[in-house]
């Protein structure tokens, strides 16, 4: 990157040292007296223009030093105004690897303030520093990526530019975050990699039921009624995983814009557990519903909110045994605080993780969904990734329950497009329980 050199600071008479004031004055008599001196006129003639020459040669060289708030800007340091608009960090460099100009967001990322450090003393990823000496001496422009763990895994591409100043030459560093995108695409592929295993099991296992009815099993009544039922196992696996996906899908394409519409939590929880009384009935377990009767108001969609309950009662049904009871409680809670304390926060021997914590608002309240099991708990080191997409803890003990493993990760989603907050307490023998809270809508 070449520019042409700004015009330099001009010279100013206020600039002028003292002693060069005195000097002129010195010779301005000096000239006066010499008019008016016959014999020494010459003499006195001579020291007056060597003291005239003096003096404009020392205003012109000698330079006051500024004070720190008007600092004037020399060489390559001109630039710095320019690195200040840049919206992400940037360095310029010059020959000798010393920054000369940084910006804002470059000194708070990296966390140095002087000027004049060694490049080195900042960064050292050798590509970096490589493609710097590479502008400098070459005049190459790179981009180089690189990985650093100071701050987590943090992914950044760093532009390398020449800078040609005048007769200086230098580089400029802009260093742009890539976090967020690897990430993203990282989740992207992982998300393929584990919806295609999760397809691929049950359409292996329709596959060989196929074969083995269309064989061995083609003339047995009696096994040919077993293997479709077996197969209508699997294509029910294969439509609820579907199901799950399509309706994660739609979540996240709407998770950044936060709902605005009202709903009663009380009314959607009693419609819930209602059409859910028959599924549980089925396994020989009841759902006890504890909540406010005269509803509760809350900031959110009415179907999305029917679904965290449902998707944390269904959970519960799974995981307790007969004649168990799934206890559902609405209730309101205070601030985050408060609300997480009230609802997460109830067993003195369970284990506890805050699987999604919104940001913290003044004068926000929150009403809360808590819905316990009397199974079998959750071992405390795998409360942490419950919430992850296709994690079943009981894959991980070789105890496979046919779930899709994307219920709470559904849960998860819809929590956090409302701004909300989820929490889990699981203790051993006892049973687990989820909380999910959300904004309490203000009354009219």
């Amino acid at each position: 990157m070449a520019m042409d050199r700004l015009p330099s600071a001009r010279w100013r008479l206020e600039r002028i040292p003292a002693l060069a004031w005195a000097t002129g004055a010195l010779a301005a008599l000096a000239l006066l007296f010499a008019f008016a001196t016959d014999g020494a006129a010459a003499v006195l003639m001579v020291l007056a223009i060597a003291a005239a020459y003096w003096t404009i040669k020392e205003a012109r060289r000698f330079t006051i030093a500024p004070t720190n708030d008007e600092i004037e800007l020399v060489g390559l340091g001109e630039l710095t105004p320019l690195l200040e608009a840049l919206p992400d960090p940037a360095l310029l460099v010059d020959a000798q690897s010393r920054i000369v100009g940084s910006n804002a967001a470059a000194r708070r990322q990296m966390q140095f303030e002087a000027r004049g450090q060694f490049l080195t003393s900042v960064l050292r990823h050798p590509d970096v520093l490589e493609a710097v000496q590479a502008a400098v001496h070459e005049g190459g422009t790179r981009a180089v990526e690189y990985e650093s763990s100071t701050q987590g895994a943090r992914h950044t591409r760093c532009y390398v530019a020449p800078v040609t100043w005048g007769a200086d030459r230098a580089a400029m560093l802009v260093f742009h975050d890539q976090t967020a995108r690897i990430s993203t695409e990282r989740m992207r592929a992982d998300f393929l990699a584990n919806a295609s295993h999760e397809l691929r099991t049950p359409l292996a296992s329709l596959t060989l039921l196929i074969e083995t009815i269309a064989g061995p099993a083609r003339d047995n009544a009696e096994e040919r009624d077993r293997f479709l039922g077996m197969m209508q196992v699997q294509a029910d696996r294969m439509r609820r995983l579907i199901a799950d996906l399509l309706s994660l899908s739609r979540i996240e394409l709407d998770e950044h814009v936060p709902p605005s519409d009202r709903a009663d939590l009380v009314a959607v929880a009693r419609e819930v557990v209602d059409a859910l009384n028959p599924v549980a009935a089925e396994r020989g377990v009841r759902i006890e519903l504890v909540a406010p009767a005269d509803g509760l108001g809350v900031v959110g969609e009415r179907f999305q909110l029917a679904q965290v309950v449902q998707n944390l009662i269904d959970n519960a049904i799974k995981y307790t045994p007969k004649e168990g009871v799934v206890r559902v409680e609405i209730a309101r809670g205070g601030d985050r605080e408060e609300t997480a304390q009230a609802a997460g926060r109830r067993w003195d021997e369970a284990g506890r993780a805050a699987l999604l914590t919104p940001a913290a608002v003044a004068n926000r309240s929150y009403a809360y969904v808590r819905v316990e099991d009397c199974g079998p708990g959750v071992d405390r080191h795998f409360l942490p990734r419950l919430g992850e997409r296709f994690f079943r803890v009981e894959r991980e003990l070789g105890n496979e329950r046919g779930g899709t493993g994307l219920g709470l990760a559904i849960v998860k989603h819809i929590v956090n497009r409302h701004r909300g907050g989820l929490l889990v307490e699981s203790q051993q023998g006892k049973g687990s329980a989820f909380a999910a809270y959300v904004q309490l809508a203000e009354e009219d």
